[in-house]
């Protein structure tokens, strides 16, 4: 079953939001060709490694790279997270000021420090056992870790947290992530312990992947290429790619999709066609303007890029 109209729709003014955002922060005097002479000085022994033929595209390359690094913030910070809110109808949810009994604490405690020492292999289920082990103790209650799940929904039947990270997330990331996703799941189980109680860490794509084919993933390659993510992660507990996109809709090729969409949208003539519907009053109190009451030629071009957007 595809993706419904209204998250298509959705999806699109994410996108569009994104897009207009960039415009909106970026100025003539941004991409203007600055003076680097130290950045300089060291790209130079890389020109033949990243094929860069003289100093001119140098600094093009380096001007570039500060404008990308920005549309990667406004990616990690926001688009993919409200994608993925829209797809599962969920939200980001923050937990503070909760308890957790000391068993739980120390069990987490035991589990962290096994991993980092490698006396112990990753294994979700077993970590899910001894968790809701550690719950059924008599103990007292001690102050949880404070979390956030980046994306939170629940049905009648599980709750689901996914924490969603940058590609190449830092080697010493690894075992704080871990930690909070233990306290998270030992909070949801105790007070839904009616309810499954899943918590992944999600990439959305696998830089590891050929980029012939964006959608695809090898999870135990891209795994392997970041330190220490195998010491703490069970590859159960990793959503990648597709595989994410695709379990946050419960559709096939999500991912696919929701790149048909940007790429509909994100075109070299966006913002003429953006600022043009936005400037041209074909609406006034509420009545729609007459092909007779205003220019021919621009009614028939409001026509045409509304039904581009119909079409996605």
């Amino acid at each position: 079953m595809p993706l419904s109209k209204d998250v298509i729709e959705k999806i699109s003014i994410e996108t569009i939001r994104v897009l207009k955002s960039r415009f909106d922060t970026i100025s003539d005097e941004d991409i203007k060709i600055r003076n680097m002479p130290f950045h300089m000085a060291f790209l130079r022994a890389f020109y033949g490694k990243i094929g860069i033929n003289d100093d001119n595209e140098a600094l093009k390359f380096l001007t570039l790279s500060q404008w990308f690094h920005g549309l990667s913030t406004t990616l990690g910070q926001s688009y993919f997270e409200n994608i993925a809110h829209i797809l599962s109808n969920g939200e980001k949810r923050t937990f503070k000021n909760y308890k957790i009994k000391k068993s739980v604490r120390d069990k987490i405690s035991e589990i962290i420090n096994d991993l980092k020492s490698g006396e112990r292999l990753p294994n979700v289920d077993e970590e899910n056992k001894e968790l809701r082990e550690a719950i059924s103790k008599s103990s007292k209650y001690v102050n949880g870790l404070e979390f956030t799940a980046d994306v939170y929904f629940e049905d009648k039947d599980k709750v689901v947290m996914i924490e969603l990270k940058t590609v190449r997330p830092n080697a010493g990331e690894m075992r704080g992530e871990k930690q909070k996703i233990l306290y998270g799941k030992a909070h949801m189980m105790e007070t839904k312990p009616n309810k499954k109680v899943y918590y992944f860490i999600g990439f959305p794509y696998d830089p590891t992947e050929n980029p012939e084919n964006p959608c695809g993933y090898d999870k135990d390659r891209f795994m392997s290429s970041l330190i220490e993510f195998s010491k703490y992660f069970d590859k159960r507990e990793v959503l990648i790619a597709d595989e994410l996109w695709s379990f946050l809709s419960g559709e096939k090729n999500t991912m696919r999709k929701i790149l048909d969409i940007i790429n509909s949208i994100a075109k070299p003539d966006f913002k003429e066609k953006f600022d043009f519907i936005n400037t041209f009053p074909f609406i006034n109190q509420g009545r729609l303007y007459t092909k007779d009451a205003i220019d021919e030629q621009k009614f028939e071009k409001y026509i045409d890029i509304l039904q581009d957007v119909q079409k996605l």
